[in-house]
């Protein structure tokens, strides 16, 4: 009970924070824009979606799905910025903790260092998931509400989203407690989540860079080490409905693929294992 108090208490610091605020307003404008915008016309016995008016129907694309394109776009959109806007909310909570005067406070309380660090972590994810899923239900009931399209599709890629923050987190939790800095931990979380794309690709792009098998291996043993950011939101996208622009002489992603979530369970599992190991043998 008490560590659930103190997953609340993080919530709040991070709510009090102002970025968790910001993209919550933003998420209403966006709301506002397709309650406003958003429409359907019939024309010649075929329905047709519309915003302001205009019909979305690009031409070229076979079998083309305005309301799978445009909430593709949203989801992808939206879990980049969230987990961005996120980083930046959350990412001080940790250093915040370990401040002298602080971390006392903290490890005065009847709770297990371990306890205490998944405590701050999981209240530090809460607002995240909270406003994806919030945006994602939001869009999922205007789209339905007045387009008369439920796509499920798009709530399982949203709930799909709710682990994808816990394991980036991992990364931000090491880096923190190593460093007792937030400026490094929001530097060294950015650059990895493009990295994190980068490793993805990486029999496109970072294989030509040199020619080495041992080099080759390494970037193998880093993209299955890690958290799959970057596929895990592009195999959740999958789930939406099929890439229009992507199906114009391009092969398909193949629907969604669950093993950048199950190697990134083991990634992040692994990353808190040493953060709680590092916390518990850390003299403060």
């Amino acid at each position: 009970m008490k560590a659930l108090w103190l997953s609340v208490l993080t919530l709040r610091e991070s709510v009090l924070k102002g970025t968790l605020l910001f993209f919550f307003i933003v998420s209403n404008l966006i709301l506002l824009f397709f309650v406003i915008a958003l429409g359907v016309t019939e024309e010649g016995g075929t329905t047709s979606l519309t915003l302001f008016g205009s019909i979305i129907s690009p031409r070229g694309i076979e079998g083309f799905n305005a309301v799978q394109f445009i909430l593709r776009q949203l989801f992808a959109g939206s879990t980049f910025w969230v987990l961005l806007f996120g980083l930046f909310a959350t990412a001080g909570l940790i250093p915040s903790m370990l401040e002298k005067g602080t971390v006392e406070l903290y490890l005065s309380k009847p709770l297990s260092r371990t306890s205490l660090l998944f405590s701050r972590a999981a209240g530090a994810c809460a607002g995240i998931i909270f406003n994806l899923l919030y945006f994602a239900i939001a869009i999922w009931l205007i789209f339905g509400i007045k387009a008369g399209a439920w796509e499920g599709g798009f709530l399982l890629a949203a709930i799909s989203t709710v682990p994808m923050f816990f394991f980036y987190y991992s990364v931000v939790a090491v880096t923190a407690l190593m460093t007792n800095s937030t400026g490094f931990s929001i530097m060294f979380a950015l650059i990895y989540y493009f990295f994190s794309g980068a490793l993805a690709a990486r029999e496109q792009v970072l294989y030509i860079w040199w020619d080495n098998p041992v080099f080759h291996r390494l970037l193998d043993v880093l993209y299955y080490a890690t958290p799959q950011i970057s596929p895990m939101i592009e195999s959740a996208t999958e789930l939406i409905g099929p890439d229009f622009m992507r199906s114009r002489g391009m092969e398909s992603a193949g629907g969604f693929d669950p093993l950048p979530f199950v190697w990134s369970l083991l990634s992040s599992s692994l990353l808190y294992a040493f953060a709680a190991w590092y916390f518990s043998r850390k003299d403060y």
